[in-house]
C-alpha cells in the first residue's frame, strides 16, 4: 500500500475501528443503488446511518469526514445546502486498500476472516499509538511523581491485560497477517516494564512469556 493508501492505513491505526468503519460505510453508501445521480457518491445521512450499524453504537462522523476531506484529500464535498452534505470519492482505490488490509485480505478479494477482523479491530480499539505516547512521556521524566505513577497504573491494569491475551491469540492464529500489530503490542510491553522496573528500582526481565515480566515486573513496581 503507498501514496493515500499509505495515508488511510495509518488513519485506520489513529482511529481504529472508528476509522475503519467510516470507510466501510463510504463505500457502502456510494453503491447504494438509490443514491442520486449528480449530488455526490455519499451523503452524511446515510453514512451515519451505516457507521452506526457497524459499530452497533451512537457515533457522529462529521469530524473524521472533514479529516478525509482536509487531510487525506480521498474524499471531497460534492454538494452542500441546508441540512443536506455530499460528497464525492476521489480516491476509490485508496479507501478500498486501506478496508481491505484492515479486514486482512488482498484489495478485489471478497471479505473473509471475520476472527482476523476482529483481532485487528480489538487491537486498534486498545489506541495503540496514544498508549506509546503516553508510555513515551513517562519515559522522558526525569522521576515518576504520583500523576505519573497513576497513568502507569491505568495502562499496566487496563491495557496490558488485554494486549498480553491478544498478543497470544495473534501468535498462534495470526502470525504473519499481524505481524506488524504484534510487534507494536510487544513494544508496548517492553516500554511498559521497563518503566515499571524503573519506578520500583528493579531490572526488567523480557525472557520466556509475554506474560511473566508484566505480571510481576509491575506488581513490583507498584509496591508503595
Amino acid at each position: 500500500m503507498d501514496g493515500a493508501g499509505q495515508g488511510l492505513e495509518e488513519f485506520i491505526g489513529r482511529y481504529g475501528e472508528r476509522g475503519y468503519a467510516l470507510l466501510k460505510a463510504i463505500l457502502e453508501a456510494s453503491r447504494d443503488s438509490w443514491a442520486r445521480p449528480g449530488l455526490g457518491d455519499f451523503n452524511y445521512k446515510t453514512v451515519k446511518r451505516l457507521v452506526q450499524s457497524l459499530l452497533g453504537e451512537s457515533y457522529n462522523p462529521a469530524p473524521l469526514l472533514a479529516k478525509l476531506e482536509r487531510e487525506y484529500g480521498v474524499i471531497e464535498t460534492s454538494y452542500k445546502s441546508g441540512g443536506h452534505h455530499w460528497w464525492r470519492i476521489t480516491d476509490r482505490a485508496a479507501i478500498e486498500e486501506a478496508v481491505a488490509w484492515y479486514e486482512g485480505r488482498e484489495p478485489g478479494e471478497p471479505a473473509g476472516d471475520v476472527r482476523l477482523s476482529m483481532l485487528r479491530a480489538q487491537f486498534y480499539s486498545l489506541d495503540p499509538r496514544g498508549v506509546m505516547d503516553r508510555l513515551a512521556r513517562l519515559s522522558r521524566a526525569r522521576s515518576l511523581g504520583e500523576a505519573h505513577r497513576r497513568m502507569l497504573r491505568s495502562i499496566a491494569f487496563e491495557v496490558l491485560p488485554l494486549l498480553v491475551e491478544w498478543i497470544e491469540r495473534a501468535e498462534q492464529d495470526y502470525p504473519e497477517e499481524l505481524s506488524r500489530e504484534i510487534e507494536l503490542a510487544r513494544e508496548i510491553v517492553r516500554r511498559a516494564e521497563e518503566i515499571a522496573a524503573r519506578a520500583g528500582g528493579l531490572k526488567p526481565s523480557l525472557g520466556g512469556r509475554v506474560a511473566e515480566p508484566v505480571k510481576y515486573g509491575l506488581e513490583a513496581g507498584f509496591q508503595d
